[in-house]
């Protein structure tokens, strides 16, 4: 389930080349918006713009890869696509008021994301049960999902506590797209890198919370209680 197909960057074929090219780029902006938000005091005008530019080029990314997926489908792209939308998605709602319409969509990206999870894992069951591929590889490319929808779960039964909740979420999911945004590509050239697979399979489920762990110690207390207010 990880696809071997190195990237060459003087070829596109059998890719359109407007999709393709506009993939690469975007996504190496994204890349370096995720960056500078990152480094950036958290709230300041420049975290803001490139949390925003990450935000951006991360729809771009996952839509031109939609695209090329059509072209040539990849059951682990797919689920990277559509998911780094879905995070991006509630990243963004989690800074929005905990209005009815702003809940709604939360819940409507829940069942977005569970669907794209159960089609995955339809996809996958009958090549696992042929011993086409080994089981290994859907289960730990389903565990994203899998944490994204758990928090969903938690922070919808913790509603009254949204204003607590809020920034961890957006961080949080601002991280998971970014670690996402990552491994897409190494699955592609993993093999010309001479990478494990094994690195690639666990080492998002490492360094992501590793990130979130981090950065939320790094986040001032003070700023942790006005958004309790």
């Amino acid at each position: 389930m990880i696809p071997v197909d190195p990237v060459n960057l003087a070829d596109y074929a059998p890719f359109d080349p407007f999709s393709y090219y506009i993939h690469i780029v975007i996504g190496l902006i994204g890349w370096i918006g995720a960056l500078v938000a990152l480094a950036s005091q958290k709230g300041s005008h420049r975290h803001i713009m490139g949390g925003r530019l990450f935000m951006i080029s991360t729809v771009v990314v996952s839509v031109t890869a939609l695209i090329l997926l059509s072209t040539r489908f990849a059951p682990p792209l797919f689920v990277a696509a559509l998911t780094s939308l879905y995070a991006i998605a509630t990243a963004f709602l989690a800074l929005r008021p905990g209005t009815q319409k702003v809940r709604r969509t939360e819940y409507g990206l829940f069942v977005f994301e569970l669907a794209v999870l159960l089609l995955f894992m339809a996809m996958a069951i009958p090549n696992i049960m042929a011993g086409n591929i080994n089981p290994m590889g859907p289960l730990v490319i389903s565990i994203i999902p899998i944490i994204l929808l758990v928090g969903d779960i938690n922070f919808f039964r913790n509603a009254d506590r949204r204003p607590a909740l809020r920034i961890r979420r957006h961080l949080a999911r601002m991280i998971w797209a970014f670690i996402i945004s990552v491994r897409a590509p190494l699955a592609e050239i993993y093999a010309e890198l001479s990478i494990p697979v094994f690195f690639i399979l666990f080492g998002p489920l490492v360094v992501a919370p590793l990130m979130i762990w981090l950065f939320l110690r790094k986040f001032p207390r003070s700023e942790a209680i006005a958004s309790r207010e």
